[in-house]
């Protein structure tokens, strides 16, 4: 069953497909609220907290992209935690935990889609965070500009604007050396 067709029967009284929903995307947002967050303990909790959201708003859901609106969802709810909390020790200690040792809370088998996104966290962990995320967004994820606008509440020229500029301040400091 497509996403269309579960979203329906959901609609139509189907609770039970919101299993389905979240069993098939819980990952990829899983991984988008670690990449924002830094933390595997918070990332889990944003993940849960981002399919809450979609349970209660599934009934004004109108098809799309849900991958995509699943995404906007849990950026959302990772502003929200920004709002609330600094987290920025907890998030370099995350990912030097991740480089150096690969520890017990990090899954013991990668997909190529998951090496990228942590290549590209670790890439982008310096520029500003809107440039970040537009980038994850692009490169890690493979959305397109109207969707990443459509997601970040932008328009596509200032989604272009930031994965350019994010790209020449990387460009920079791979020149510099700055980056390994």
């Amino acid at each position: 069953m497509n996403d269309r067709e579960l979203i329906r029967e959901i609609q139509r009284g189907k609770k039970e497909y919101l299993n389905t929903i979240a069993e098939k995307y819980y990952d990829d947002i899983y991984r988008f609220c670690c990449c924002q967050t830094g933390s595997s303990q918070d990332a889990g909790d944003l993940t849960q907290e981002t399919f809450l959201h979609f349970i209660r708003s599934v009934e004004h859901y109108h098809y799309r992209n849900l991958k995509g609106y699943l995404l906007t969802i849990a950026r959302n709810v990772c502003v929200d935690y920004f709002r609330s909390r600094k987290r920025k020790q907890e998030k370099e200690a995350f990912w030097q935990q991740e480089i150096s040792g690969r520890e017990e809370n990090v899954v013991k088998a990668r997909s190529q889609q998951e090496e990228l996104l942590i290549t590209v966290q670790q890439l982008t962990e310096e520029l500003p965070q809107m440039q970040r995320e537009a980038m994850i967004l692009y490169y890690g994820y493979g959305f397109k500009y109207r969707e990443i606008a459509r997601m970040t509440e932008t328009g596509i020229g200032t989604v272009k604007s930031r994965i350019r500029q994010g790209t020449e301040k990387l460009k920079k400091s791979l020149n510099k050396g700055d980056l390994q």
